[in-house]
């Protein structure tokens, strides 16, 4: 059981050349703290392959993730993993790769990335583009500012979901109650909205020396709300007895997170909104933004009331989600740990 950064630490154990593109092999143990309910949990495994496809990269002049969509093939186990890393093209501006993790020799999660250079967290903008067209800066009128309202320092931790206790020590979360009062609106003016459900919270690592990195993203970008929650909320129903696995999930990542040195932002902490617009026969997508945060939870800071303006998404996440039986999870988990027996 280990604190996030640790938990993503795949081991590199073969490094192959064919036709001069490079093929990784990783190999190591989910962490059993990373869990919900007997399976372990969808962003996290995808943290680690993103993990081990930087690893594959650091010496190659397209080191960051740009993008990331993975294929959820059948529940992961805790246990050992090996994850296989190839590069299938590499291009001026882009690397696009293959990343595979395989456990008792199924493979259980199918992934394609593109690595690039991603802009500095404060990166001007471009300067002698091709058209003024391709680019909104912050100071334009339809820049889209953070949707969270509430600032973390005026933030208290809120109650961690009983599926995520087994990492509840490791992370925690302050939900932003203005999304939820937006919901609850919506039902009192039907037909004068565009629907769907929206959550949001701030999201960060508990340890106050923790820093986030790039291959954690995959993880705060599956902790949002799923809309069958929300709307049993709604309802005043509490929080249903479901599992919601991922079956599909795409990352976008925008920008690097921002550096030590850079004063006014969190080095653990993020802005984490999702939105859901469809719920049919318990399948159900998920839209979400990962924001820069001004403070950790709670912690008060120096920025006036237009810290709106000064925070940043580093990325996006679209998933579409099943909604089934907790009974699900549990017979999954038990017959996907036994596998490895």
């Amino acid at each position: 059981m280990a604190p996030l950064a640790q938990a993503l630490s795949p081991q590199l154990v073969e490094s192959t050349t064919s036709s001069g593109l490079a093929k990784h092999v990783y190999q190591g143990t989910v962490d059993p703290s990373w869990v919900v309910g007997s399976v372990p949990h969808g962003g996290y495994v995808l943290g680690l392959l993103v993990m081990a496809s930087m690893k594959s990269q650091e010496r190659t002049k397209h080191q960051d993730p740009i993008h990331v969509v993975a294929h959820f093939m059948q529940p992961t186990a805790r246990s050992e993993y090996t994850i296989q890393v190839e590069v299938v093209r590499t291009g001026s501006r882009f690397s696009n790769l293959t990343a595979n993790l395989i456990q008792n020799g199924e493979t259980k999660v199918l992934t394609h990335m593109i690595f690039g250079t991603l802009p500095e967290f404060d990166a001007p903008d471009p300067v002698g583009s091709v058209s003024p067209f391709t680019h909104i800066s912050p100071t334009h009128p339809l820049f889209r500012p953070i949707p969270l309202d509430t600032h973390p320092r005026d933030s208290t931790p809120s109650g961690m979901h009983p599926k995520y206790d087994a990492f509840k020590g490791y992370v925690r979360h302050a939900s932003d109650p203005t999304l939820m009062a937006r919901n609850m609106a919506k039902l009192d003016r039907p037909g004068s909205h565009s629907g769907g459900l929206e959550s949001g919270a701030w999201w960060e690592l508990a340890g106050r020396e923790e820093r986030l990195d790039l291959s954690m993203i995959p993880f705060f970008a599956d902790v949002s709300e799923n809309t069958p929650t929300i709307l049993s909320h709604m309802y005043g129903k509490g929080t249903p007895a479901m599992w919601y696995p991922t079956m599909v999930m795409t990352v976008e990542f925008k920008r690097k997170l921002p550096r030590r040195d850079m004063t006014g932002y969190s080095g653990r902490t993020l802005g984490v909104y999702s939105r859901g617009s469809f719920l049919e026969h318990g399948r159900h997508d998920m839209h979400g933004e990962m924001w820069s945060a001004p403070s950790s939870i709670g912690q008060p800071d120096r920025r006036d009331a237009n810290w709106k303006k000064d925070m940043r998404c580093v990325a996006i996440t679209s998933q579409m989600a099943l909604c089934v039986s907790p009974d699900v999870n549990r017979s999954k988990g038990e017959k996907a740990n036994k596998a490895k027996l």
